[in-house]
């Protein structure tokens, strides 16, 4: 996983040595880290968005682009007497009065390269359409929240509140809508969706609003 930031670096890095066709986005995600048999955890981040539009014609595009959020997810809920500290840690026993683990703040960080068809309004900086989407796909690699059920030395269940990464196939579909015809400014709505290649990790849904520009 180091070789893919570090390629994803480079990517970014070289990506905005041709400004001319470089388009950006900032906004807000949702993600949900769901695994399982061991439920769903959603997290919110801060996202940022370039893409270099690989082709253009004046209706469509086709671009790479490196959408990277940095966010977390926040702690509370649970029962805290039927758990246990290991350190800093807290641990929470499954049982009859069980009712969630009563979790710590975590990170959560989502890179993902994808590339996009784009269609219409903010497609490239000369299409003047109003309404405009996208569709793509790629590879992502995502460290998130995951609450984890281990065995301790006597047998007894508990549920650990950490963080993991994974990785795998990722796709996106989305709607733009440009402020306005004279402006390449606009609104960018994502759905997107990774599905982990490894054993026992997340899969990864998001959903994104950023403005465009």
């Amino acid at each position: 996983m180091k070789k893919f930031i570090l390629l994803t670096i480079a990517c970014l890095a070289g990506i905005t040595t041709f400004s001319q066709s470089l388009m950006h986005a900032v906004g807000l995600s949702t993600y949900i880290d769901h695994t399982s048999g061991l439920g769903s955890i959603v997290s919110v981040a801060f996202t940022y968005s370039p893409r270099f539009n690989l082709m253009e014609t004046p209706k469509m595009s086709v671009s790479v682009g490196i959408p990277l959020s940095v966010g977390g997810s926040g702690g509370g809920g649970g029962s805290s007497s039927e758990g246990y500290y290991i350190g800093d840690d807290y641990y929470y026993y499954d049982g009859d009065d069980y009712t969630g683990p009563e979790t710590k703040g975590r990170w959560m960080v989502d890179i993902p390269v994808i590339i996009n068809l784009n269609y219409g309004g903010l497609s490239s900086r000369i299409n003047q359409n109003k309404f405009g989407f996208f569709v793509g796909g790629g590879f992502g690699y995502h460290y998130g929240p995951v609450n984890l059920k281990r065995i301790d030395g006597n047998g007894n269940h508990y549920t650990d509140s950490t963080s993991q990464s994974s990785y795998g196939p990722t796709g996106n579909v989305g709607l733009r809508i440009k402020l306005s015809k004279r402006t390449h400014e606009g609104i960018d709505i994502k759905l997107s969706y990774m599905k982990s290649v490894s054993k026992k990790q997340p899969d990864i849904y998001g959903l994104t609003v950023m403005y465009a520009f």
